[in-house]
């Protein structure tokens, strides 16, 4: 649609010149226009007829298709208009093309704003996907540490232990020793 009505533009009115030439390549240009826009139509019926689009977006497109139909047949006087006729004569036509040619500005620039949407949310995505990446190797990280905190404070326990079982060793030993002091003392 958008380049059907960028050739449209190319054919105004404005551009006339009276030569021949001129004149078949406008006719030209028009018939191409013409079946590019009798395609779109088929394949716009054949996506409503399998329900690939909604109504509203349906009813979008063929509103568009029938703007661009009305076009052609204002810029070479109703010959190839599909059916659709000359708009009224005078300042309604200009009044039409300027707002069509407004409306197509203004389709342009939101469709480079969905691309801009778009391009951002596939940076905004790919950098989600480097953020979970990075908080997959933190937890593995944090996991890998409070392992090696448990395993040294169980080992700090055991030897906690064997020193304080060590201890009582020697106490035992000592006492013993200090035990059979007192016998040999007692006994002699």
């Amino acid at each position: 649609l958008a380049r059907a009505a960028s050739q449209l533009r190319t054919i105004s009115p404005h551009n006339n010149n009276n030569n021949n030439n001129s004149a078949q390549q406008k006719q030209d240009q028009a018939t191409s226009i013409q079946t590019g826009l009798n395609r779109l139509d088929t394949q716009l019926h054949n996506l409503e007829s399998s329900m690939t689009l909604s109504s509203v977006e349906a009813g979008r497109r063929r509103g568009l298709l029938d703007g661009l139909r009305g076009q052609l047949s204002e810029l070479t006087g109703g010959s190839s208009g599909g059916g659709i006729g000359r708009p009224p004569a005078g300042g309604g036509q200009s009044a039409t093309a300027a707002a069509l040619r407004h409306q197509d500005e203004l389709i342009d620039d939101l469709a480079i704003g969905v691309g801009r949407l778009k391009t951002q949310t596939h940076m905004i995505h790919d950098e989600s996907k480097a953020h979970v990446h990075l908080l997959h190797e933190m937890d593995t990280n944090v996991d890998l540490a409070n392992q090696g905190l448990e395993d040294e404070t169980r080992r700090a326990m055991r030897l906690r232990e064997e020193k304080s079982v060590w201890r009582l060793h020697l106490v035992i030993v000592g006492l013993s020793v200090l035990l059979f002091l007192l016998i040999l003392m007692g006994l002699s």
